[in-house]
């Protein structure tokens, strides 16, 4: 399974005069909607992720043996690439409705923002793969039935309920299409998430959040005890995966605090102690018998991960992790992200169809260029359509202030 994407990393930062005698880095709280390099970076590297997994660690079937062989291993925990998207929207969207949330235009500015980032480059990406369907699916056939067979109603797509399809029918639908159901689960929160900040009082929203995020692996737990012919459901319904989203809009309700910021910059050891803790946790996992991805507490645990991760980049910009987030070349993969992750499976697909006599394994060096093609072709498609197609309807949706 894959990841989806967020809006552009809208947040900013200052300088604070921190005490000398305890030499921290005392940064201000984050304020919407001045943009901060770092979270570019995490966009960027949450989409690395998904890369990764689909074109290599998905592909390359070959056991590999020692280091190598651990560390490739350790490329299959890259599926959580789309729970670090997840941590990132409910931060982003959670910190803009809560700094607007008394605006007199309040929803109608947020959904028109919203349809300007999100619905345009996808309905452009539902209708290439459309296209690519009856034009070169249907000549070439069997070629490409491991990419293109399997199909959902064709109004779950553009009513953003193709996730609840999915898990109904236990079928992805597909393989082209499949990394949409990150995108519903997230639509569908950005129906909750408003009217909970715009009508809930402020001081009880953290107990709504962390309510969310409790109820959360219970709803999988039900579902797979009760319900086990719907395998997927657990994984693709947003009731099972609101954790995520609701962990970073408490994130973003937490830093917007400027005690709760300095209770976070002073104890920033103990938030690394905890990061290293939660990584070596999910390394064991992912060699042991117990599957990170499974219903249990496995998509937690890769939660408070992620949202650890955010808030050491925040608070800790100085980092070698803030300095790496700040890489020019990972910033613009991350500025980029939203139109990779859509189209990168198409691209492959149709690459391995018409370059190699087979699907998608990996099975030697020639359809390992292939892959770098593909790639290649992705990251240059979704630049161009970032600069002359995405981002002039975002600015135009920005014209509309709160």
């Amino acid at each position: 399974m894959s990841s989806a994407i967020d809006n552009l990393a809208l947040v900013g930062e200052k300088k604070l005069n921190a005490p000398t005698s305890s030499k921290i880095e005392a940064l201000s709280s984050p304020k919407f909607p001045k943009r901060i390099p770092e979270l570019d970076g995490l966009r960027g590297l949450a989409i690395a992720m998904v890369l990764i997994y689909h074109y290599i660690s998905l592909a390359f079937q070959t056991p590999l043996q020692g280091l190598i062989g651990f560390l490739f291993s350790s490329t299959r925990l890259f599926w959580c690439g789309v729970d670090l998207f997840f941590v990132l929207s409910g931060f982003l969207i959670g910190g803009i409705l809560l700094e607007s949330r008394d605006s007199s235009n309040y929803f109608k500015t947020f959904y028109i923002r919203r349809f300007c980032r999100i619905v345009p480059i996808y309905l452009l990406f539902v209708s290439s793969v459309g296209l690519a369907y009856w034009l070169i699916y249907r000549p070439i056939g069997a070629r490409l039935d491991w990419a293109f067979a399997g199909t959902l109603p064709w109004y779950s797509y553009l009513s953003f309920a193709q996730n609840i399809w999915m898990a109904k029918l236990t079928a992805p639908g597909s393989l082209v299409l499949i990394i949409t159901w990150s995108l519903a689960v997230e639509e569908q929160f950005y129906l909750l998430l408003p009217a909970l900040i715009r009508y809930v009082r402020r001081s009880t929203l953290p107990h709504v959040f962390l309510t969310g995020i409790f109820m959360a692996p219970v709803v999988r737990i039900f579902i797979s005890i009760h319900f086990p012919e719907h395998v997927a459901a657990p994984y693709l319904l947003l009731p099972c995966r609101m954790d995520s989203l609701f962990l970073g809009a408490l994130c973003s309700y937490c830093l917007q605090d400027p005690e709760n910021w300095k209770k976070f910059v002073e104890r920033r050891v103990w938030m690394w102690i905890a990061l290293f803790v939660l990584i070596a946790g999910a390394l064991v996992m992912n060699k042991s018998a117990f599957a990170l991805d499974t219903v249990w507490l496995g998509y937690d645990w890769i939660a408070l991960l992620f949202t650890t991760l955010l808030i050491l980049a925040l608070t800790n910009s100085e980092s070698f992790l803030g300095r790496m987030l700040r890489w020019r070349w990972l910033r613009e993969l991350g500025t980029i992200a939203y139109g990779t992750y859509l189209f990168h499976y198409l691209v492959y697909s149709l690459c391995m169809a018409m370059l190699t006599d087979h699907g998608y394994v990996l099975a030697s060096w020639k359809d390992f260029g292939v892959t770098l093609l593909a790639l290649g072709i992705t990251l240059t498609f979704a630049k161009l359509s970032w600069r002359y197609f995405e981002n002039p309807i975002v600015r135009w949706g920005h014209t509309w202030q709160y």
